[in-house]
């Protein structure tokens, strides 16, 4: 059975702002909401018997609180609670094969702060079989708007078809953005400068892209609102700067060759280095 599956740490805010939001995502799928909490191997490397023991207790009173927050999103949710002991990042690659979504916490407030936990979503999100959800701790409650990132890929395609569907069930614009980076054009990176006339091509090229994606969602979902736009410049400020007036970010990971289940393409770790919003990274 397909399944939301959501790691579960709720000594901070953020870690219960994940769980709701699973929660949520769960109700909105119809689908079994499970709960996740790894007690890292090194607690039990360190040989302490009683740090051991606290940690679990610990751990199970963390499960439990959680179940009570999903549960008052919705009190038919059926929920399943775990509790692991080893690798965090083998736990929840192993979940992920099932999974429909994972859905991890950020501490980041937004911005460029570095958390600890935000390496850890990094890992987890590049592992993932699944698409992954960081959930910040930041209140998206006035925003309006599903932010996604195109590029003209299959897997930029696939971040495409998420979004809209968080759109449509959000009842919310989708915010279509497609950005270059000129340094990394016409010979821009050894500043030669691009003409009028190269920038003018690059202008209509990028749009004719855009178009181009989105001609079969305008098809599918005609009702759809579609906000869009072109952006010269750096891709992960430009999808930033969306997320930071929307309501959800979706992207596509590019992560590549033999080590593609530990990297994530560099726009994606990007915007989850800076995170502004809940993130979806789709690969």
């Amino acid at each position: 059975m397909k399944e939301i599956v959501v790691g579960v740490s709720v000594a901070e805010r953020a870690g219960l702002l994940a769980v709701r939001w699973a929660a949520e995502q769960a109700v909105a799928r119809r689908t079994r909401l499970r709960l996740l909490h790894v007690v890292d191997e090194a607690i039990e490397a360190s040989g302490d018997a009683d740090l051991l023991l606290a940690v679990i207790d610990a751990a199970r009173e963390s499960l439990a609180v959680a179940a009570e927050a999903a549960r008052a999103v919705d009190p038919s949710l059926e929920i399943v609670s775990d509790l692991e002991q080893g690798s965090p990042i083998t736990h929840f690659e192993q979940r992920s094969r099932d999974a429909e979504l994972l859905v991890v916490a950020s501490d980041s407030h937004g911005g460029k702060r570095p958390s600890r936990r935000g390496v850890h979503s990094l890992r987890i999100a590049a592992a993932s079989h699944a698409p992954v959800a960081v959930v910040p701790d930041i209140d998206v409650s006035a925003r309006s708007g599903v932010a996604v990132g195109i590029d003209g890929s299959d897997v930029g395609a696939r971040a495409l078809e998420f979004a809209a569907g968080e759109a449509e069930r959000l009842g919310c614009p989708l915010i279509a953005v497609h950005a270059w980076d000129l340094a990394l054009m016409a010979g821009g990176e050894y500043g030669y400068g691009v003409s009028a006339f190269a920038m003018d091509d690059l202008t209509r090229a990028a749009h004719e892209v855009l178009a181009d994606a989105l001609a079969p969602l305008e098809r599918s979902r005609p009702g759809l609102e579609i906000d869009r736009r072109v952006v010269a410049g750096d891709p992960v400020i430009a999808l930033a700067d969306a997320a930071a007036e929307a309501e959800l970010l979706v992207v596509g990971s590019h992560g590549r060759g033999a080590l593609a289940r530990f990297l994530l393409g560099s726009v994606s770790h990007g915007v989850l280095a800076r995170l502004e919003a809940p993130t979806v990274v789709v690969r």
